[in-house]
């Protein structure tokens, strides 16, 4: 029985956080990607999360991180801007500065979604209402 290779490091941009070029260096996966992946390595990414999903990991509490390699055809593998591993199909990620739904349902753009509302909401104030060109 041979043993396996030893693992190098994946290279590590420039924008990836100090704290995490090391975990991002070490993170399971092969490089290159296909040419069809719609990422690149390095790219940030986020993962929606919702409640009730059956998944108890990223599923319910979804991510943003960095795409760091392949492990198959469509799976992904990266790290998350806590420093977390993660492996998810390219289909179920988006890129991080999409813009957040302000009607979604996620668990992970909770905060942003909330912004969005208040902001809305201060605008139709300022505005006012012109009900007075309907009343009898």
């Amino acid at each position: 029985m041979s043993a396996a290779p030893p693992r190098t490091p994946h290279p590590v941009p420039d924008h990836i956080p100090a704290h995490l070029r090391e975990p991002y260096a070490w993170t399971k996966g092969r490089t290159p990607l296909p040419e069809h992946c719609p990422y690149r390595p390095g790219d940030a990414v986020k993962r929606h999360g919702y409640g009730g999903h059956p998944d108890p990991g990223f599923g319910r509490t979804g991510f943003r991180g960095w795409v760091v390699a392949t492990v198959g055809a469509t799976v992904l593998t990266g790290i998350t801007e806590d420093g977390r591993e993660w492996w998810e199909e390219w289909g179920r990620l988006e890129p991080a500065d999409a813009p957040v739904r302000p009607w979604g349902g996620c668990t992970c753009c909770r905060e942003e979604r909330l912004a969005l509302r208040r902001a809305e909401y201060a605008r139709e104030q300022t505005r006012g209402q012109q009900l007075g060109l309907f009343a009898s």
